[in-house]
């Protein structure tokens, strides 16, 4: 967590677990982190938040690559659901995007909201160096307010082979 900022949804209750880190080639430090927060009842589809570390060299990115990075978990979805020619893309088919405001740590940020047959997703730049991307498989109204998690008891480690996860 002091590699790479993690958020939590403000004032979710449980945990999240950590999922998908992926570490930079030939480098020693994180380069992206996944928390899931499982559905917690009716009209809550569950999130996930994706923190990336972007390269120095590249700040601020692109539009276009910021909106690649949100489309990602809608890739995914697609791919799950069968759709085999489903292919990375900052515009996937079928779906829009609108922009809005979604608040980190006390502090608006202007996101991009991908409105898709298949997921949901506001991403944003925020802290230099860094964009958040939070995905759910339902729409929501508004990109929820996320705070950075600064205690390791506010994400449940990810599952191991060894226990069965």
């Amino acid at each position: 967590m002091a590699d790479l900022p993690l958020f939590a949804p403000v004032g979710r209750a449980g945990s999240g677990r950590l999922d998908d880190v992926g570490f930079a080639p030939l480098q020693d430090h994180v380069l992206e982190c996944t928390a899931r927060y499982a559905a917690t009842g009716a009209g809550d589809p569950g999130l996930e938040v994706t923190t990336r570390r972007w390269p120095d060299v590249d700040w601020p990115p692109l539009h276009e690559q910021v909106r690649r990075f949100g489309a990602g978990r809608d890739f995914l979805q697609r791919r799950a659901e069968g759709d085999t020619d489903a292919e990375p893309r900052a515009h996937p088919l079928g779906a829009t995007w609108t922009r809005a405001l979604i608040d980190v740590d006390g502090t608006p940020y202007q996101c991009d909201v991908l409105h898709s047959p298949y997921s949901w997703a506001a991403v944003a730049m925020i802290e230099p160096h860094f964009v958040v991307r939070v995905a759910a498989l339902a729409s929501l109204e508004s990109p929820p307010a996320l705070e950075r998690i600064r205690r390791t008891d506010g994400i449940a480690p990810a599952p191991t082979a060894e226990a069965g996860g």
